[in-house]
């Protein structure tokens, strides 16, 4: 049981990372006996990999056929990032009124730079790590679930890596040091806004 639980894991994670570093060609089909050939192993852990990929939107189910890529559109983008806006407002709200300027600050050390892979550039982070300082996990979900869909949709339409610029957050921290909720408010969207 326990063997099956890792290999799901590990299917899964190699699928989802090569997703998202574009590795997986969108027209691929993808087919549980093919993938259990190259994992070698049993169809069950690559099935329940490719039903939590579907799950989270990284895959389309086409029955008897096998799983492809779910496209996003430049629409899409629009939209996942339209719904960042109000979400990470309220974070910064969340984050100014609840932690020290010590921790505050802390966000800023992110820097984990690896533009082949957006869940690890510095936006991406810096992002995640504000929201992790909520202490709230759904909030914290329901952004990374963002972020990797915003990640997908930027590379599919650009063909970058290069997902955002950085420039204004070190002036979104100051603003929230300085418990200036409002105007941290306004760069985090402005911020948000310049990827649109």
């Amino acid at each position: 049981m326990t063997s099956n639980i890792s290999a799901t894991q590990k299917i899964y994670q190699d699928l989802k990372n090569r997703i998202i570093l574009g590795e997986i060609s969108p027209s691929t089909i993808l087919t549980e006996r093919k993938l259990a050939e190259e994992f070698n192993v049993s169809k069950a852990p690559v099935r329940e990999s490719l039903r939590q990929l579907t799950s989270e939107g990284f895959l389309i189910v086409y029955p008897r056929k096998g799983y492809v890529q779910n496209i996003l559109t430049e629409k899409d983008y629009h939209d996942i990032q339209q719904v960042r806006i109000p979400l990470e407002e309220l974070i910064v709200t969340i984050v100014t009124s609840k932690c020290s300027p010590e921790e505050i600050k802390s966000i800023l050390k992110f820097k984990k730079h690896d533009e082949k892979n957006p869940y690890l550039s510095e936006n991406t982070q810096f992002h995640l790590g504000l929201a992790k300082l909520t202490q709230n996990q759904y909030l914290y979900d329901v952004l990374k679930s963002l972020l990797a869909a915003a990640s997908r949709a930027f590379i599919l339409k650009n063909g970058k890596r290069n997902i955002t610029g950085t420039e204004l957050h070190e002036s979104i921290i100051n603003a929230m040091v300085a418990g200036n909720i409002q105007d941290a408010k306004k760069m985090i969207k402005k911020d948000i806004g310049q990827q649109l």
